[in-house]
């Protein structure tokens, strides 16, 4: 009690501060509703000049009180100071006032993952931050993170700011946009280069940027970087996202995610500025895409600054494959990045790397080249007929690659035949692999069930890989993935039938599928959803992004208690 009570004036300021930019954002936007027209808006406004100074000025009053001396509280609050001391430099500067208010408000959130380091005088002597203290579940700080982040996202991007000249932006489309970026899917409700300015475009890549890293890993590996220990519950969040076993591993994984991710992009970003130099950009026009793109690939998120996506550029392979190797190293994941480059580094074999590794460099391998030779083959007479045999291989592997979970096109889906079509549901359905950027069940779950599959007709019990056996419990919850993934999307498709009659079912099936997935495609019916079906696709790129199960441990029972009954069996007749 002692430490929410130390928290009052904290917890006032954010309310202040939130109230204010939510207020001021929704004023600059015209996005007033009906119901708050008799709200004297300017008024409040008007007072919030001196009352988000004041409110700044008490909450660094009483962490002056509760610091270790001056150095302490410097050190510790040096932020709010350099954001108080405009405010009052700036006084009645009702726009400048706004920005500082926005950029201290989000760096307060991003405050509360942060560990207490120091006791202070009001017995405020806790080691967790303020998020944990509210006894959270793991899944339930994943989705809150997730929640809080497209909030923010959509609150920015319909500002007349995010908007191109002459444009507004809709709430409903840029919550869907803020979403897509959010989770990484690439899904466009409406034009990004046509719609969005510059800011915009930025702020998109932005929410993409921290959503293909994870908003934890994003503040702990801040933290790490500063030198901060995290605490316990840290750790088992951390444990839960990233799928690892130990806080060695643990540490190690989240220095080695900053580190790979901004390494791997500036490459990628410098091949690509090249490319489109070569295509006739200006060098800051081609050094802009090349970043942008660079960023979006390797996230695994499909969002282009060209309104047919990259079909210009289809038979350009420093700009296709150089994409193309950004989808497949942001969706292998990053442990297993990790582990190849330690292998590369030490000189070893492939039979020296770990069974996950394995499985998803095999798997992985083996989707490419199925989806390849199926597209190749399938429509070598059809929608690749005026193609050399070249152009079609580098359009077949392209559009095999980005299902898994991308979103760029280099083809016009809708000239694919339906089971070309279908195809693609299946590989956007799999999806990349665990702990990396994109979606879908993932291939390590796929890999689990063909082999548990193929252990029960050969009348095995246990299911191995690579001489190695898959624990009984992993092989239940890849079954449990399975199915719940396959229930959403079902249950999406179902809605989106009711919800959209106009639409095609392959259609349907192809935009959910690819929402869940976090994949991108679209054949063509995203701008044209009406709002409730935009909210259906909302809630699907949310689920698919913080994982089905995720989600399901979230809403459900915070502890798993043991049976305090054990019945005998009973038998059930199966097949």
């Amino acid at each position: 009690m002692n430490y929410f009570m130390g928290r009052i004036p904290l917890l006032l300021e954010i309310f202040v501060n939130g109230f204010f930019v939510l207020v001021y954002t929704l004023q600059k936007a015209n996005r007033f509703p009906h119901f708050l027209a008799k709200i004297p808006m300017e008024l409040i406004l008007t007072h919030a000049i001196w009352v988000v100074p004041l409110v700044l000025f008490i909450t660094l009053a009483s962490n002056f009180l509760k610091s270790d001396g001056f150095e302490d509280f410097f050190r510790r609050y040096v932020f709010s100071l350099i954001i108080f001391v405009p405010l009052m430099i700036t006084w009645g500067d009702i726009e400048f006032i706004y920005w500082l208010s926005a950029v201290h408000l989000f760096s307060t959130v991003i405050s509360f993952y942060e560990k207490e380091e120091t006791a202070t005088k009001a017995n405020f002597t806790g080691a967790s931050s303020f998020l944990f203290r509210l006894k959270l579940a793991p899944a339930e700080v994943v989705l809150l993170s997730f929640g809080g982040w497209i909030f923010l996202g959509a609150l920015i991007l319909i500002l007349p700011v995010s908007a191109a000249p002459g444009k507004s932006i809709a709430f409903i489309d840029a919550l869907f946009m803020a979403t897509s970026a959010t989770c990484v899917t690439g899904l466009s409700s409406i034009s990004l280069p046509d719609e969005f300015s510059i800011f915009g475009q930025m702020v998109m890549l932005i929410l993409t940027q921290v959503g293909g890293l994870g908003i934890m890993t994003l503040s702990s590996s801040m933290a790490v970087i500063m030198g901060k220990n995290l605490q316990m519950r840290e750790q088992v969040i951390m444990h839960d996202v990233l799928d690892t076993s130990s806080s060695e591993e643990l540490l190690g994984l989240i220095v080695d995610i900053i580190r790979y991710t901004f390494v791997i992009e500036f490459i990628g970003a410098i091949i690509l500025t090249m490319g489109f130099y070569q295509e006739g950009f200006e060098i800051g026009q081609a050094l802009y895409f090349g970043f942008f793109h660079s960023i979006m690939a390797f996230c695994n998120a499909g969002y282009a600054l060209f309104n047919n996506n990259f079909e210009d550029f289809k038979f350009e392979p420093l700009i296709t494959m150089t994409v193309a190797c950004l989808i497949i190293l942001g969706g292998i994941g990053f442990s297993v990045m990790k582990d190849v480059g330690n292998a590369v580094k030490y000189k070893r074999s492939f039979k020296n790397l770990t069974v996950h590794t394995k499985i998803v460099l095999s798997v992985n391998t083996l989707l490419l080249a199925f989806g390849t030779i199926y597209l190749f083959f399938g429509e070598f007479l059809h929608a690749f007929q005026d193609m050399s045999m070249w152009e079609r291989f580098q359009v077949s592997f392209f559009q095999s690659v980005t299902p898994r979970t991308a979103g760029f096109n280099t083809i016009n889906l809708n000239a694919l035949h339906p089971h070309s079509l279908y195809m693609l549901v299946l590989l956007m359905f799999i999806g990349a692999s665990p702990g990396s950027t994109g979606g879908g069940v993932k291939t390590t779950t796929f890999a689990v069930l063909l082999q548990s599959v193929t252990a029960t007709l050969k009348g095995k019990f246990d299911v191995e890989f690579f001489e190695r056996r898959i624990p009984a419990a992993t092989v239940v919850k890849s079954i449990a993935i399975f199915i719940i993934s396959l229930i959403v999307v079902s249950v999406g498709v179902l809605v989106m039938m009711r919800l959209e009659p106009d639409k095609s079912f392959l259609a349907l099936l192809f935009e959910v599928t690819s929402a869940f997935g976090t994949v991108g495609l679209s054949l063509g019916i995203t701008p044209f959803l009406t709002v409730l079906g935009k909210i259906t696709i909302i809630l699907m790129m949310f689920v698919g992004r913080v994982g089905p199960l995720t989600l399901v441990l979230a809403v459900g029972s915070r502890a798993v208690l043991p049976n305090k009954v054990e019945y005998p069996e009973g038998k059930v007749l199966i097949g």
